[in-house]
C-alpha cells in the first residue's frame, strides 16, 4: 500500500474503561483517532477538517495488541488506509483531508 507504522493501545488508556469490563475492546474511534495522528506527524497532513468517505471494521482489537497502520495517497487530499494485526485487517476506508461539510448534520 504505502508507509506503514506499527502502534499499540495500552491497557490503561482512558478510553478503554466500559468497553468492555472483563472482555476489553479498543473503540473503532480510538483507532481512527490514532490513524488521523499518524497522518499528521508521519505524512505531514494539517489538521483541519476531515471526511472518512469510507471505513469498514473487519476485525476487533484488544488493548495492548500491536497494530499497523498502512495509508496511500491518493490525490492531493484523498488517503487510503488500513489498519491491521498481522495479516489480518482490522479496519480500511478512505479519508479526504481538508473538506468541508456542505449540509449542516441534522437539517
Amino acid at each position: 500500500m504505502g508507509p506503514e507504522i506499527q502502534r499499540q493501545i495500552r491497557r490503561d488508556h482512558p478510553a478503554l474503561p466500559g468497553h468492555f469490563p472483563g472482555n476489553p475492546l479498543v473503540p473503532g474511534v480510538l483507532l481512527l483517532t490514532e490513524l488521523f495522528n499518524i497522518l499528521e506527524q508521519e505524512a505531514g497532513m494539517a489538521r483541519g477538517p476531515v471526511m472518512l468517505t469510507s471505513v469498514k471494521f473487519m476485525r476487533l482489537l484488544r488493548p495492548g495488541e500491536p497494530f499497523t497502520v498502512r495509508w496511500k495517497l491518493l490525490s492531493r487530499k484523498n488517503i487510503a488506509f488500513a489498519v491491521a494485526r498481522g495479516e489480518e485487517t482490522i479496519a480500511a476506508g478512505t479519508v479526504c483531508w481538508g473538506s468541508r461539510l456542505t449540509k449542516q448534520v441534522g437539517s
